[in-house]
């Protein structure tokens, strides 16, 4: 078998022949890498940055006061001597879904070595009233102290002090995105309007933006005055918050607590089901037609080698009849195809990453509609983009090669050279 560096220089020397076809065939897989890529990081990027947000701002674990008892079933009583049916309907109801004696329920959920910590809120929807804005909304009561240890108040405070709402005993903290709908700033006074009508004009002491729109959208309060606008007793919350030590452990602390307090618990997959199922959806439709975008940059490499075939029969059948197998002319026309592969799908490499850092720093208005809000596209960097991109470029190149080669192959020297074809 001839020295495959040899092959490799056959290879190469007929496709600078046609280097119109062959920078034609480059520029496809260059572009399908690229837009590959892009694909890649602009998705990964938005979910990673939706996750790293959530678990960085938000429980790991949400109790609420929802039961998990079963349902005892109805029973049907026999007939007595009176021939009277009694029917009996046992539907266990609870009209208000509020966690009881909660600091006891605490102290078990904190006995679980992986919890890390847990707090207590409770959670309203009230009517906001500032100036002539009426707006609902939704009011978490907190012990600041410690809720700053899961949703990171502090550091994402854009105006006021956090520390002031432990403090002052009327202060009220917001969201960036509640502030907007108010047109409220630190000092205002907004009023809130509690379920039975009464009215509480609370001072605004901050504003905070976490880049989650559900948690700027909402407004906190200390505990005992949610408590008191809800009309809730002092021993009672509607919500405890989780924050656990191994993440991938916590649908663990999630089951342990609703056998150990029968109250429903869920983790944050569970809450963001929808919104990561959405980007799911959109991720394999975005993949779905990029794949369509290299494979039709693979037709195009088939296309440079069938012409090759075409055009070169009488150099093959040279080849041949000065002892090239059949399996080296198959190599000769693969070889080509990967070369322009490998070549193509570095160049989109290097147009991938300079495409990421274009997009990345490119300003966009943010939307309080999104998941997510970001004052620029988010986009991934891994080197993974990278690999799976070009090893996907050049594997379907290199499958499009298959039959040009071949055909190649299969070429028949002695008609060649006697002008039969």
């Amino acid at each position: 078998m001839k020295n495959k560096k040899h092959l490799f220089l056959i290879a190469f020397r007929q496709l600078s022949q046609r280097k119109r076809q062959s920078i034609l065939s480059l520029a496809g897989i260059s572009v399908g890498v690229m837009v590959l890529i892009t694909a890649i990081s602009l998705m990964n990027g938005l979910v990673e940055s939706f996750v790293q947000k959530i678990i960085n701002i938000a429980p790991h674990v949400l109790v609420s006061g929802e039961k998990m008892l079963p349902l005892v079933p109805d029973q049907l009583i026999k007939p007595g001597k009176n021939s009277e049916v009694n029917f009996i309907k046992n539907v266990y109801r609870s009209d208000e879904e509020v966690i009881k004696n909660y600091k006891k329920i605490m102290d078990l959920i904190e006995q679980d070595s992986l919890v890390e910590m847990a707090t207590p809120l409770v959670g309203l929807n009230t009517i906001g009233k500032f100036g002539t804005t009426t707006l609902p909304v939704q009011l978490f009561g907190i012990i600041p102290s410690s809720q700053d240890k899961i949703e990171k108040f502090k550091k994402s405070m854009i105006s006021g002090n956090y520390d002031q709402l432990e403090r002052t005993p009327d202060g009220i903290l917001l969201g960036t995105s509640a502030a907007q709908d108010f047109s409220a700033k630190v000092g205002d006074r907004i009023q809130i309007v509690a379920n039975n009508g009464n009215i509480f004009s609370l001072r605004v002491i901050g504003i905070f933006s976490t880049g989650i729109n559900d948690i700027d959208g909402n407004v906190y309060v200390n505990l005992k005055l949610a408590q008191n606008i809800g009309g809730y007793p002092p021993n009672e919350v509607t919500d405890i918050y989780i924050r656990v030590n191994n993440l991938k452990k916590d649908y663990l602390v999630a089951d342990n607590i609703k056998n150990l307090t029968n109250y429903k618990a869920i983790t944050w997959e569970e809450k963001a089901s929808s919104v990561l199922a959405l980007f799911k959806m959109i991720s394999m439709i975005v993949y779905f037609l990029v794949f369509f975008v290299v494979l039709v940059a693979g037709f195009g490499v088939a296309n440079v080698l069938i012409t090759n075939v075409l055009e070169k029969t009488r150099d093959i059948a040279i080849l041949k009849s000065i002892g090239f197998k059949k399996s080296e002319i198959t190599v000769i026309y693969i070889f080509q195809g990967l070369i322009v592969a490998i070549i193509g799908a570095a160049i989109g490499c290097l147009l991938g990453y300079g495409m990421i850092e274009i997009l990345s720093s490119i300003k966009i208005a943010s939307s309080s509609s999104s998941a997510v809000r970001a004052d620029r596209l988010l986009m991934g960097k891994n080197l993974w983009y990278f690999t799976f991109s070009f090893g996907f470029a050049v594997l379907v190149s290199l499958i499009a090669s298959i039959i040009p080669a071949r055909n190649a192959a299969k070429v028949n020297p002695v008609e060649i050279l006697r002008g039969e074809k």
